[in-house]
Order: structure tokens, then sequence, then C-alpha cells
């Protein structure tokens, strides 16, 4: 729609400047020597230029203004959402750049997906970049991992066992559905330094 709105006040003032410049041209030219007709054309052609030229600055002041009410919002929604200050927003051509440092993978998609919901962005480009940390221990990585299922008030967590493989985490067990499957690999996948999830969780419902 904002492009639509763009040709629409490039074509008007293209229109606009043929116009003045065909009326104008005659008039201005003529103690030159030209005839009406050569005026007219030479008015025509230096009207439609600065008519475009006028209308394509016109556009271009709308867009960044845009952008900039655009910036503004999605880095209010970041805050607002939780994100480090350290977590900013871009817009150009209502386009969103967001860059950063987080501590975990999930976080880092979780932030283009917040930025997508605000009205007005037209997409995301995401380069925020998960922070290095030091390597956990497998007793480490099994305290962490049990201590975000039994946080996590939509999820019945007594039926999981997490065991360590290396730097990687297998889920075993039973829960009772689908959503609790994807919510309990998603947590291990939160703990900084996991590297694979294997989810070997058992729907009983």
């Amino acid at each position: 729609m904002v492009e639509d709105r763009s040709g629409l006040i490039k074509g008007a003032g293209l229109f606009v400047g043929i116009l003045i410049g065909a009326i104008t041209g005659p008039v201005l030219l003529r103690p030159t020597g030209l005839n009406d007709p050569s005026s007219s054309a030479i008015g025509t052609g230096v009207g439609a230029l600065l008519g475009y030229a006028l209308a394509a600055a016109v556009v271009l002041l709308r867009r960044r203004r845009r952008d900039r009410e655009l910036m503004f919002a999605a880095n209010s929604v970041l805050r607002e959402a939780g994100f480090p200050a350290g977590v900013v927003a871009e817009v150009k051509n209502s386009r969103a750049l967001v860059v950063g440092e987080v501590d975990t993978d999930s976080l880092r998609r979780n932030a283009a997906h917040v930025l997508s919901t605000v009205p007005g962005i037209a997409g995301v480009t995401n380069r925020i970049r998960v922070r290095t940390v030091a390597p956990l221990t497998a007793d480490e990585i099994k305290r962490r991992v049990e201590e975000a299922l039994v946080r996590d008030a939509e999820l019945d967590a007594r039926g999981i066992k997490v065991r360590v493989d290396r730097s990687g985490v297998v889920l075993e067990g039973k829960v009772q559905s689908w959503a609790e499957s994807s919510e309990a690999e998603e947590l291990a996948w939160d703990i900084p330094g996991i590297e694979h999830v294997e989810n070997h969780l058992e729907i009983v419902a």
C-alpha cells in the first residue's frame, strides 16, 4: 500500500510538472527567440524532471519519517519483551535489522518473532549473536535442564528424565501431549552451551 501511494505521488508530480512546464515554457522562452512549439516542448521536459524530482523527495521524506516511527515502535516492543538495551532494531524501507547479543539461540529467534508482530514491519533480518560461554560440566547441564523443567508452570516434569551425552541432552520419559514434549525440548535448548537435544519423550495422553 505504501509503495502504491509512492507511485501515485511520483506520477502526480510528473503530471503536474509536465502541465506547468507546457504552460510556462512559451512564456519564459519566447523572449529568447524560440517559437511556441519548441518552447512548450522544452518547458514540458524541464517541468517533468522538476515535478518528478520534487515528488520523489516528498516520498523519501515520508518513508524516512515512517521508518523512524517503526524503529521507535520496534525497540519499545523489544524492551517490553525483556530484551536488554544492547539488543536494538534499525529500520530502513520498513524492514527491521536487529543486532546485539543474547545468551541462548531461542532468545535470538524470539527477537525476530517479536519484531515480526509490529504493524508495518515488512520483514526482519536477525543479526543477533549468541554469546560464547564457558563449557558446563555434565552435572551442571543436567541440573540446569532439570531446574528449568520444574520451573515451567505449563509442564509436568515428573515423568521426564534428563540424560547428558557430552555437550548434548537426551530427554526420556513420558509427557501428556505434543505441546509438553515440544516445551521440554525448547527449555533444554535454552541452556547455554547445549549443542544438541535428543527428544525421546513418549506421549501417553
